[in-house]
């Protein structure tokens, strides 16, 4: 695994442009890096191709990448509870899913596995088949700011916060995503990232800073009050709790037979660079 940058470069970092991330990039100073607009899975893809060194990516591919990838400090996505953005919408009651047709969002990596568990340990679900959004079914996965939307406008009958679910099932918190580094990126690099990183992050997730994104991101559907709230529902410093969290949920995933969703079509994956800010 080789990184396809010269050590001279400005750092290829990826970009996650959900609401519940922006307080990662919000402070970060201008030409400090190289940020790269991109969803969960193709960031995953593109750090382990080499074309990022770093990023938030999905637990899930987390696991699969092992050692060719090391943890940036301790900042990441977790929830103690409901997730606020991570929606099973459905036409019937979760227990009468068995057998259904599954719509998945190209863009997940971890909520896709996180339902997998869910369905096996909590609801007892099986027999199912995953297909596309665009095709006909009985329920759907959705994430990040698509669910958000959906969440307003949904014409389904029941929804479902996998996060809420994951902490009935466990007790623990669900760690959705973790910054991580490519290994082979010199550790003093990576230790710069990290402080650079961190603090955009402290000082993203102050009250002052909380109201400008509120104030940004506000929709019709999400007024500021409920974009701060959303905000504040993560913990984006992973701690002991978060910790047990994640190995809890690779132990589960573990037991299941190992699949993947199919890889979407990079024709269709957004990879536009921007500049900080």
């Amino acid at each position: 695994m080789t990184t396809n940058q010269s050590n001279n470069d400005v750092l290829r970092v990826g970009h996650m442009t959900y609401l519940n991330s922006e307080v990662f990039y919000r402070n970060l100073p201008v030409g400090s890096c190289d940020l790269v607009a991109m969803p969960p899975r193709a960031m995953a893809a593109a750090v382990e191709r080499g074309d990022l060194v770093a990023g938030p990516l999905p637990i899930a591919e987390i696991f699969r990448l092992g050692d060719q990838v090391r943890s940036l400090g301790n900042l990441g996505i977790a929830c103690d509870g409901s997730a606020k953005s991570v929606f099973l919408f459905s036409h019937y009651p979760v227990d009468q899913l068995s057998g259904k047709r599954i719509a998945v969002t190209s863009h997940t990596a971890t909520s896709i596995q996180l339902m997998r568990v869910l369905f096996a340990d909590l609801w007892n679900v099986s027999g199912h088949e995953f297909v596309e959004t665009d095709d006909q079914h009985d329920a759907a996965l959705w994430i990040g700011d698509p669910a958000l939307e959906r969440r307003s406008q949904t014409i389904y009958p029941y929804i479902y916060d996998l996060g809420t679910a994951w902490k009935t099932l466990t007790g623990l918190p669900f760690v959705f995503a973790e910054w991580v580094i490519r290994t082979d990126v010199p550790r003093e690099t990576a230790n710069q990232l990290d402080r650079l990183i961190a603090k955009a992050t402290q000082s993203s997730t102050d009250d002052i800073s909380i109201l400008k994104i509120s104030q940004q991101r506000a929709t019709e559907a999400m007024p500021k009050s409920d974009v701060a709230d959303y905000i504040r529902n993560f913990t984006y410093f992973l701690g002991p709790k978060e910790r047990r969290g994640q190995q809890e949920f690779q132990r589960r995933l573990d037991l299941l037979p190992m699949w993947r969703p199919p890889s979407p079509d990079t024709k269709q994956v957004e990879t536009k660079a921007v500049s900080t800010s």
